[in-house]
């Protein structure tokens, strides 16, 4: 058993001792193998700046030339100027023209339109009152027709409301109508004489039966 332990010390003693030989050779070569991968890369190259050339500027004097460009200039702008300015009257005289134009033969279409236009409508005249003679009301139905029999076999326009008489009812007499009631009022008299029958003048109703 000693004899095993020893020769495994004496491996391990010369196993160190190569180690402690070759080791910094191996790591030496590591680090020139990343020096060279580093050195690999390659560098910006420096941008060389490039002088450029001095131009020779020349000075000009403006004096007599800048007086004459002034001159055509203001010429110029008084050209312009007076050409507006007449193109600006011609303007105005053919739109005065244009309108005159547009007036003269406006005015046909407005006689046009007048001849056309509608007439005012006149207010509708109201109807004249009408008038009539109320001789009366009876309900003997013989009588009322003697009466009306009497008053137009002399002339007298008569008349019964309702048309037809009925006994027992009131039928109303009278003579007209007529627009004028001084017309009716003189008849009264001649009625009277005749009928015994006075009578008042009353609005005639049309509509009333």
């Amino acid at each position: 058993m000693s004899s095993q332990f020893q020769n495994r010390l004496v491996g391990v003693i010369v196993i160190v001792a190569l180690g402690v030989i070759f080791l910094p050779d191996i790591l030496d070569g590591k680090k020139q193998r990343e020096e060279e991968q580093f050195a690999e890369i390659p560098i910006r190259p420096e941008i060389q700046q490039s002088e450029l050339p001095e131009q020779n500027i020349e000075t000009v004097d403006l004096g007599a030339d800048g007086n004459s460009l002034a001159d055509g200039s203001q010429s110029a702008e008084g050209s312009k100027s007076a050409d507006g300015s007449q193109s600006g009257d011609d303007s105005w005289h053919i739109a005065e023209e244009g309108g005159q134009s547009q007036k003269s033969e406006a005015k046909p279409a407005n006689t046009q339109v007048n001849k056309f236009a509608p007439e005012p409508t006149k207010p509708a005249a109201k109807p004249k009152a009408a008038w009539t003679i109320q001789l009366g009301s009876f309900n003997n139905a013989a009588n009322v027709k003697g009466l009306v029999k009497r008053l137009r076999e002399k002339g007298f326009t008569a008349y019964t409301l309702p048309t037809k008489p009925v006994d027992g009812q009131l039928t109303k007499v009278f003579v007209g109508p007529n627009v004028s009631k001084d017309k009716l009022s003189g008849m009264q008299r001649d009625i009277e004489k005749l009928t015994q029958l006075k009578g008042r003048v009353v609005v005639y109703n049309p509509v009333e039966k």
